[in-house]
């Protein structure tokens, strides 16, 4: 039987708002259910990076706490720490970035945790039988936490095309040690032709493994050039990079990095049966992630709010969804063609769906339960 998705459209009105029908959602998902009294009940968020303003805003994680604590469980809000530069790659400077972007005890009604401590080596290993990562190093307050929550922001990204629950679930829940993991495969290089010698990628990376040197031929004119020895394959130099002058082999890593986070999410279930619920909030529908300390006009139209019990097919139906919608005139997709996800990076997104379900995380056949 098909798994069933329950949507919202993105319209309000005096009579309801947004905060509403998130409230509907959970309980037509059953989400209650999942949590028994007294349960510590992490709620899974990506609360963005200071200079974003496009990421998922405060009030619809207020939301979800409200009803977890409504349901009688403890909850706290999490994310864990990165391993690209930035402000969030320890838990000091993290909940100082969180709380810049409004995430706090007071504005949320619930205790803002980092689960894998302040320097992200506060994890558990969790065996994948099977797999290419073997064991997945998962944040300890993901593993230890009784139920959880996951509320996504549904945007595009340059590794993966898509970005919803699956990624928060399996990225989301990964020490840096785990992303670094889950990177490991990608080796991005230097199109010189691109590169118009403005060494932004060498400011970004976190490793310092990129150095302006001179390109042969062309006197005076310097060029990027990338140590493959060092490089973790972030990606961040390939987000920073505003001539598209460091793009990724992707016939060769998409479906890598994708198998990867997909055994990482199942990872961060395990324990949990029937102990999770999922929602992906089709709003602010940006170009790249929200990891990224910047956000371009949105892409595409609010489309709404989605919940489900089953991960996969939440993602099958967003993807769906955005894939359809109508590409926002001006924005990195307005030329569209038939996919307005992949209009704005060419990768196969769907294939995380795949390795997810070969995992038993769900399945990507789903039945769109629409509310009014």
């Amino acid at each position: 039987m098909a798994a069933r998705v329950f949507f919202h459209d993105a319209g309000a009105s005096a009579k309801r708002n947004r905060l509403e029908k998130l409230r509907a959602l959970f309980r037509r998902a059953g989400m209650e259910r999942l949590i028994a009294r007294g349960d510590r009940v992490a709620v899974k968020v990506h609360w963005g990076e200071p200079g974003n303003v496009g990421y998922l805003h405060p009030p619809y994680v207020r939301t979800v706490v409200e009803l977890v604590r409504e349901a009688g469980g403890r909850p706290f809000v999490t994310d864990t720490n990165t391993l690209y530069v930035g402000m969030r790659r320890n838990a000091v400077d993290n909940l100082r970035a969180a709380a810049l972007n409004g995430f706090t005890a007071e504005t949320l009604g619930a205790p803002v945790m980092v689960a894998d401590g302040l320097v992200g080596s506060d994890w558990r290993g969790v065996a994948v039988p099977g797999s290419l990562v073997g064991e997945a190093k998962i944040a300890s307050a993901i593993v230890e936490a009784d139920a959880m929550i996951v509320v996504s922001h549904v945007k595009s990204h340059m590794l993966f095309g898509f970005g919803g629950t699956l990624k928060n679930l399996g990225m989301g829940c990964a020490t840096p040690a785990g992303k670094q993991v889950l990177h490991s495969d990608l080796r991005p290089q230097v199109d010189e032709d691109r590169c118009r010698g403005d060494a932004i990628c060498v400011r970004r990376c976190p490793e310092q493994c990129i150095e302006m040197v001179a390109r042969a031929g062309r006197r005076g004119r310097k060029v990027a050039r990338i140590d493959q020895g060092r490089c973790v394959g972030c990606g961040e130099c390939t987000a920073a990079c505003p001539h598209e002058a460091i793009p990724i082999n992707w016939t060769t890593s998409a479906d890598v990095i994708q198998r990867k986070t997909a055994e990482y999410a199942w990872a961060a279930v395990q324990g949990k049966t029937g102990k999770v619920g999922y929602f992906n909030l089709m709003v602010l529908i940006n170009p790249d992630c929200d990891c990224c300390d910047w956000n371009e006009t949105p892409y595409a139209p609010d489309i709404g709010l989605a919940a489900s019990l089953d991960p996969v097919a939440l993602d099958a139906a967003c993807m769906d969804l955005l894939a359809a919608a109508s590409p926002v005139p001006g924005s990195r997709a307005a030329a569209a063609d038939g996919d307005t996800i992949r209009a704005v990076y060419d990768v196969d997104y769907r294939l995380i769906l795949g390795f997810a379900e070969k995992l038993g995380l769900g399945s990507p056949d789903y039945q769109l339960v629409k509310l009014r």
